[in-house]
């Protein structure tokens, strides 16, 4: 029969896994579903930890406790955060890999240091001990990642595969080899020097592993920002073609204004209102040709970029921006954003062979910048949460630049129009 003190301990230990388990999920993961489902989806979690730690705890023999309790925990916390997380799949095993690697290393430390401070303790003050090691240790890796990791991962695309498949390799081999020393010190009952010179030996390439991995990230990193700032250039380019083919044509309008005048005149004598209006309003487009939707040169590019490809693919195109010159939204942002939601409107209606219409509105609203985009959209299309289920890189970098301004992404399917909107608090 189970003891009070049994009991006690397994309390202790399944709120103690829950919070550290918890705490790195909230860490890692990029927000799939609503609040509420997140919410319940982690709770839910820690009720299957609690009654799988108090099982073990209880009814297992201790050197089976802690590695049958803890895997299986482990194991659903991983289930879970693939599932609420919206990135790719192998950055979300590599990113839970590799928190399972330090969990295993701050818990053998914790051992370790038990062992060393309360050799002769009793089972409860143990475990009590062990729990704050744990927790300290924890707690300094969590701020350290929160602070300095956290924000370059997220920089870097969760869909590049083969990058991150090579990572999770490194990652699964230091996990199985983590957990079986963790199995081992915990069943020692004091502290073995070949245990722990293998466990130091591990945790010192572990550490020069993730040095080379970090390296690796930030090249990802630069590769993903370099790829942007070369699109940004791509846009800017066939803004400043555009604006000096118009030039040319405004400046041919104005050489030959006599000649306009002397038409229009001629045509007046005549009596031909008709002529004269059509002659009027093709030198109204001819000279208006140029589109400036806002004073921001980015936006302009891109917008004036994806006007050109709609025309060329007979796809309807409508923009409306008041983009200030100086926003508070990066260009390199606003290329993540706005192109690939224009390239996926674009693709969507050449997939469809409908002639649009894609219609554009940028807005600032108060602090916030508003970016909506729709356009035509087939039935396979299904969305979840505000998101599309099926998504690619393009919606991954949408993700990946709106996080940086605390942004909101939603879409939704009305009548065969599917609306994109990004509202971002630069």
């Amino acid at each position: 029969m189970p003891t009070v003190q049994k009991i006690i301990i397994a309390f202790f230990v399944s709120l103690l896994f829950f919070a550290t388990h918890l705490t790195a999920g909230l860490l890692l993961q990029e927000r799939k579903y609503s609040v509420k489902k997140t919410a319940l989806l982690w709770v839910s979690t820690g009720i299957f930890l609690f009654w799988d730690l108090c099982f073990c705890f209880v009814f297992l023999s201790k050197p089976w406790r802690m590695p049958v309790g803890l895997m299986l925990s482990y194991l659903y916390f991983w289930a879970i955060f693939i599932y609420v997380s919206a990135d790719g799949f192998w950055k979300k095993c590599y990113l839970w890999l590799t928190y399972g690697c330090v969990f295993c290393i701050s818990l053998s430390i914790s051992f370790y240091g038990c062992h060393l401070l309360v050799p002769n303790g009793s089972d409860a003050f143990v475990y009590f001990i062990r729990g704050v090691l744990y927790g300290i240790i924890c707690l300094a890796i969590f701020s350290a990642y929160y602070k300095y990791g956290r924000p370059l991962i997220r920089d870097v695309s969760g869909f590049r595969t083969n990058n991150w498949i090579s990572l999770n390799v490194v990652s699964i081999i230091y996990f199985i080899t983590f957990v079986i020393l963790l199995s081992k010190i915990s069943a020692d009952n004091g502290i073995n020097s070949n245990t722990l010179l293998l466990f130091s030996l591990f945790v010192c390439t572990f550490a020069v592993a993730n040095i080379l991995i970090i390296s690796s990230i930030y090249q990802m990193r630069k590769e993903a920002r370099d790829k942007l700032v070369r699109q940004n250039v791509e846009y800017l380019m066939t803004y400043v073609e555009n604006a000096r083919k118009n030039e040319q044509e405004i400046r041919q309008l104005r050489h030959n204004l006599r000649h306009h005048t002397e038409q229009i005149a001629a045509m007046a004598r005549e009596g031909n209102t008709e002529g004269i209006l059509a002659y009027l309003g093709h030198n109204k487009e001819a000279s208006e040709s140029l589109q400036a939707w806002c004073p921001n040169v980015t936006v302009n590019g891109i917008l004036s970029s994806y006007a050109e490809k709609a025309k060329k693919a007979g796809v309807e195109y409508a923009a409306q921006a008041d983009t200030p010159a100086q926003s508070g939204v990066a260009d390199v942002d606003f290329v993540a954003i706005l192109a690939n939601l224009l390239e996926n409107a674009l693709n969507a209606c050449i997939a469809l062979k409908s002639s649009g219409p894609i219609q554009v509105h940028i807005r600032n609203v108060g602090n916030k910048t508003v970016i909506a985009v729709s356009n035509p959209c087939g039935t396979d299309l299904k969305l979840e949460n505000g998101l599309p289920t099926a998504r690619g890189i393009g919606i991954d970098s949408i993700i990946s630049s709106s996080v940086r301004y605390q942004g909101d992404i939603n879409y939704k399917i009305q009548e065969g129009i599917c609306t994109a909107c990004v509202i971002l608090n630069p």
